[in-house]
C-alpha cells in the first residue's frame, strides 16, 4: 500500500463533517494509506498561516472538499495560494448528488466516488 500525505482544505465552520467522512472512508475504500496533514482550527492569524504552510509543504497533494460555500472561505483561499506557491497538486472533490461550485481557477472538481478519487491519487503519486 502506498502512502500519500494529504492536506485537506475545507470550509472549517461548515464542512468539518465532510473532512471526517473523507478520512473515515479512505481507511476502507482507498488502497493508499491516507495520512491527514490538515489543520484542525479556523483561519484567523499569521501563526495559522505559518502552520498551514508547514503542513502543506510536508504533503504530497492538497484536496479541496467542496461544500456549498467553499469558494467563499478565506482559509481555503489561503491554503490554495500556499499550495500553488509550493507547487503542490490540488484536487477538488464534490460530494455525491451535490452541484456545488468548485473554487475558481482550479481544475474541474471530481465526483466523490472512490474509484475516481483513487485513480486521481494514483496519477498524483506517479507524477510526484
Amino acid at each position: 500500500m502506498s502512502s500519500l500525505r494529504i492536506f485537506v482544505s475545507f470550509e472549517f465552520d461548515k464542512d468539518y463533517e465532510l473532512k471526517n467522512q473523507f478520512f473515515t472512508q479512505a481507511k476502507d475504500l482507498s488502497p493508499h494509506r491516507v495520512v491527514s496533514f490538515s489543520l484542525n482550527e479556523a483561519y484567523p492569524t499569521e501563526e495559522w498561516k505559518d502552520r498551514a504552510r508547514s503542513a502543506i509543504r510536508g504533503c504530497d497533494v492538497v484536496i479541496v472538499l467542496v461544500g456549498q460555500d467553499t469558494h467563499n472561505a478565506p482559509g481555503v483561499e489561503t491554503e490554495i495560494d500556499i499550495a500553488r506557491q509550493l507547487r503542490k497538486p490540488i484536487v477538488q472533490i464534490v460530494p455525491q448528488r451535490r452541484t456545488y461550485t468548485g473554487v475558481h481557477g482550479l481544475d474541474k472538481p471530481i465526483r466523490w466516488k472512490w474509484k475516481i478519487i483513487n485513480k486521481k491519487l494514483d496519477e498524483v503519486r506517479t507524477q510526484g
